[in-house]
């Protein structure tokens, strides 16, 4: 429960939702529109794979610390 309180988990994992969606349309849609989809759903994915590294990475740092 304490990580919904963590606003870098609950950004990366609606980026990451929107990423995934974005990418799927991406491959599924018409031609005009795949590139578009294509490159902002990556970018959408990596910086909510980031924003998941950096929540679980400064988790791990505060519980050794107490």
């Amino acid at each position: 429960m304490n990580k919904l309180f963590d606003l870098r988990f609950v950004i990366g994992c609606f980026f990451l939702i929107v990423g995934v969606l974005l990418l799927l349309y991406g491959f599924f849609s018409d031609a005009t529109e795949q590139s578009v989809n294509r490159w902002c759903g990556s970018i959408f994915l990596l910086f909510g794979i980031i924003m998941l590294v950096l929540s679980t990475r400064n988790n791990a740092n505060d519980t050794s610390a107490h």
